[in-house]
């Protein structure tokens, strides 16, 4: 249990924080990247040049990996010879005789 202290500290320190234009955002990642991700958490609370250009980047490589269209999806850039083999099998199942 806290204290009422601990309690009004709590609430001044997240309304100082608000106050600010920040908000509290809990992620889930690997180990591996969590020092990672809290640096540039650290980096972005900022509003210094670096923090414009980590915004500008992660943007950037975010809305690049967005998918548009089918090709984006199944398109590739192989060769059509790479596929060859892969759906010449006939099917002997078709058309299914169906009794109604």
């Amino acid at each position: 249990m806290t204290s009422n202290a601990q309690r009004r500290a709590t609430s001044e320190h997240r309304r100082r924080t608000a106050a600010r234009g920040l908000v509290r955002v809990e992620v889930k990642a690997a180990a591996t990247d969590a020092d990672l991700i809290r640096a540039i958490a650290e980096s972005l609370c900022g509003e210094s040049e670096r923090a414009g250009q980590i915004r500008t980047g992660l943007r950037d490589m975010l809305a690049s990996q967005n998918v548009e269209t089918i090709w984006d999806i199944f398109g590739s850039q192989l060769p059509d010879e790479a596929f060859d083999g892969v759906f010449d099998g006939a099917r002997d199942d078709y058309p299914r005789g169906v009794d109604l």
